[in-house]
């Protein structure tokens, strides 16, 4: 029975999502499917819609076995780190067979290609010299025009897809780790994530669903067609009693925090680089909400998501130390009694990573290190609470345990 992992956010649980785990069950019956899921934060540097153990319930409810989460440190990284320390995750805590992802593409041996050139010396030399003779654009653009440089365009389709663009992270992570995890592809339906538009039929971006939801706040009906009944029900849920979040409902505590710190203190945050800590401070303390913040700092070097990503650095305090290293432990965020229960007895002692199940244990851990990164992850899940529409009856994220399904 082999067992498949996919990094995902689940920000929401979409057709789109489910539509994996079908191709993936039509292509191995017996599989047992597990995910990393991103923590409180994620990938676009954003808060997630709702919280990771709710978003772990409509998973398990819609066909995944465990679900791990990707710290969140990781988890609003660059998608470089983002893909390495999930797939690290995989790697170290064992049993783990097949790495799934979604690309617009559809085809692996093209990804692979790819994320091979991207990984070799001769790439990567030539594009520490363009980035440094091109500071003004930003690193993906330089990505893609070193590559062309070298290799031309016919392969340029792919660097036009975001899931194509994590793909090849993914190749490149476990070509750097030497797994033995192989990768396989589902080609995606619908449009790409960053699309805003609700599309015709039963599919919809991530993006485009939360975008509706934010701007209807109750009566989401209308996104019946675009998740799965089981997601509905709980996002529904979660959005007509206020248990959904948004960056605007703590933008104060952003800016006073950024206010209070001086420029040294910003240079030390993760993706803070070529003087942007000057450029950080200067708009914080020229603006009065977080929309403005992110269009003060926009620019040709870097990409909506990466301001967005400086942000919750600086205010989270993710230094760049914190990122360079892959994750300390994972959490276990849910499972099912059934192929999800029989996966974790089979690892149990084989694993290379701390599992972490219930939070409040880890004050037993004497690794000082383990346990600073613990608290750091411990600190932004309960600061995200601060920032749901509704912080009625929440309780400390020490005291959060597995959502476990046929308990």
């Amino acid at each position: 029975m082999p067992t498949v992992g996919i990094v995902t956010e689940y920000n929401p649980f979409h057709n789109g999502h489910l539509y994996q785990i079908q191709k993936i069950r039509e292509t191995m019956p017996d599989s047992t499917i597990i995910c990393v899921m991103s923590g409180s934060l994620v990938q676009r540097g954003e808060l997630p819609l709702i919280s990771k153990y709710k978003r772990t319930e409509i998973a398990v409810k819609c066909g995944i076995d465990v679900v791990f989460e990707l710290p969140s440190v990781f988890s609003s990284a660059s998608a470089n780190i983002f893909a390495s320390a999930a797939v690290y995750i995989f790697e170290k805590i064992g049993g783990v067979d097949f790495l799934c992802f979604g690309s617009e593409c559809g085809d692996l041996q093209s990804l692979e290609k790819v994320a091979a050139r991207l990984n070799s010396d001769e790439f990567n030399i030539k594009l520490k010299n363009n980035i440094k003779n091109n500071a003004s654009i930003s690193f993906p653009k330089n990505t893609v025009m070193t590559y062309e440089e070298l290799y031309g365009s016919k392969d340029g389709d792919i660097f036009n897809g975001s899931n194509n663009i994590l793909g090849l992270e993914y190749f490149k992570a476990l070509q750097n780790l030497n797994s033995e995890i192989k990768p396989m592809t589902v080609k995606r339906i619908g449009g790409d994530f960053n699309f805003c538009e609700m599309i015709s039929g039963q599919t919809a971006s991530a993006t485009a669903i939360r975008e509706f939801i934010f701007n209807k706040k109750t009566e989401i009906t209308e996104l019946q067609n675009f998740v799965p009944k089981k997601s509905y029900e709980i996002l529904e849920h979660c959005v007509n009693s206020g248990k959904y979040a948004c960056i605007k409902n703590i933008e104060t505590a952003v800016l006073s925090h950024i206010r209070r710190l001086d420029v040294c203190e910003i240079r030390r945050y993760a993706e803070i680089f070529y003087g942007d800590e000057y450029k950080i401070k200067k708009a914080a303390e020229s603006v009065f909400n977080y929309d403005s913040l992110v269009e003060k700092l926009k620019s040709k070097h870097y990409t909506e998501s990466g301001i967005r990503r400086m942000i919750l650095n600086v205010f989270f305090g993710i230094t760049k130390e914190m990122q360079r290293e892959y994750p300390e432990f994972t959490v276990l965020l849910g499972f099912n009694k059934s192929k999800g229960q029989d996966f974790l007895n089979e690892i149990k002692k084989k694993t290379q990573m701390p599992i972490i199940t219930k939070p409040a244990n880890v004050k037993h851990f004497q690794d000082e290190k383990f346990i600073k990164a613990f608290e750091k992850n411990l600190f932004i899940d309960n600061i995200y609470k601060l920032a749901l529409y509704n912080s009625s009856n929440e309780e400390n994220a020490a005291k959060q345990q597995p959502y476990i399904q046929g308990k």
